[in-house]
């Protein structure tokens, strides 16, 4: 959740760094692991879906994958600092909060 909201607010606050293609604009994330790996956060401009895309090359001690995982749909607000959507750990579900 936090990478959905983290990579909505980069994407609208530096679009020099976001290739866009009509409908989807892609980032470009750096490597936080170390490994290597090619990661874009991609964001359906018209629908608000996003989905993580990473790609890493084989090492001897781990093989190598493409993967294409979705994130959740974007959740407007109706002002800046709204929480939309929270999840809690401890076994309680998500929930909304205008719910």
């Amino acid at each position: 959740m936090k990478l959905m909201i983290c990579a909505a607010l980069i994407t609208l606050a530096l679009p020099g760094l976001v290739h866009a293609d009509g409908r989807y604009q892609m980032l470009p994330l750096a490597d936080q692991m170390g490994i290597g790996a090619e990661k874009i956060v991609i964001l359906d401009t018209v629908s608000g879906h996003l989905w993580t895309w990473t790609e890493h090359a084989a090492t001897r001690g781990q093989n190598g994958g493409r993967y294409l995982i979705y994130q959740g749909q974007v959740t407007p607000g109706t002002q800046a600092g709204d929480v939309v959507r929270k999840e809690e750990w401890g076994g309680r579900s998500v929930r909304n909060p205008a719910r």
